[in-house]
C-alpha cells in the first residue's frame, strides 16, 4: 500500500515515514506543503494520505484532503491537534488521528482504512483513531 505523508514538521514527518515504512507500507513524501503534495499524489497516486491540517500555519489540509478526493479518489485520515477544524470536515477525509499520538496506533490505521475502501466494517479501531462513519466500532486499547 502507497501511503502519502503530508507534514510540515520534519521530525514528525520523518517518524512517520519510519514508522509506516518499518510496518512494510511504501511511503510518497513527506511533503510540506499543498502543491508538493499535490504534485506527488497526481505523480503516483498513494492508496491513503495522512494530512495535517495546519500545513505551515495555515489551515490548507482540509482543502487538500478534499481535492485528492474528489480529484483523484485518495482517501485522507488527518493526523492534527486541529480537532474542531477536523470534525467540521467530515466530508473531505475518513477521520481523525489527534495529536499527539502513538506510531502504532498511526501505522494500525492504514489497514482500518483498507478495510473501508473495500467496503468492509473494520472491527477494531486503534487507540485515538475518530473516524467520520456511522459505523460502531471498538476501540482498542
Amino acid at each position: 500500500m502507497l501511503v502519502l505523508v503530508v507534514e510540515d514538521e520534519p521530525m514528525i514527518a520523518a517518524s512517520i515515514q519510519w514508522e509506516l515504512e518499518d510496518a512494510g507500507y511504501e511511503v510518497l513524501g513527506p511533503a510540506t506543503g499543498v502543491s508538493e503534495a499535490e504534485a506527488l499524489a497526481r505523480k503516483t497516486r498513494p492508496d491513503l494520505a495522512f494530512i495535517d491540517i495546519n500545513l505551515a500555519g495555515h489551515d490548507e489540509g482540509v482543502a487538500l484532503a478534499r481535492d485528492l478526493k474528489a480529484r483523484l479518489g485518495v482517501p485522507s485520515i488527518f493526523v492534527t491537534g486541529q480537532l474542531a477544524q477536523a470534525r467540521q470536515a467530515r466530508d473531505a477525509a475518513l477521520g481523525v488521528l489527534p495529536k499527539p499520538f502513538n506510531f502504532r496506533s498511526l501505522v494500525q490505521s492504514v489497514p482500518v482504512a483498507e478495510a473501508l475502501g473495500q467496503g468492509r466494517q473494520p472491527t477494531r479501531l486503534p487507540h485515538g483513531l475518530e473516524l467520520f462513519t456511522p459505523w460502531p466500532v471498538a476501540q482498542a486499547s
